[in-house]
């Protein structure tokens, strides 16, 4: 695959992981609201979520960064 797809579909999935990121952001405020019993089971399972945004996130732009220093 040449450079720049590479460098065009790590820019797409950066943007879906912001994306995901708010919408997860979103859902967690509106947790806030929800009663208690509710809202331990799903924001361990938002917090997942999130860790996994991040690691997808760290890991792409490592991936973007070998791809820029590659020469071929």
């Amino acid at each position: 695959m040449q450079k720049k797809t590479l460098l065009e579909k790590v820019t797409a999935a950066k943007q879906e992981i912001a994306d995901a990121e708010s919408n997860l952001e979103r859902a967690l405020r509106e947790i806030q609201v929800a009663p208690r019993a509710d809202k331990t089971t799903v924001s361990e399972v938002v917090q997942e979520a999130f860790t996994k945004l991040r690691a997808a996130r760290t890991n792409l732009i490592e991936l973007e960064s070998l791809v820029m220093t590659d020469e071929g």
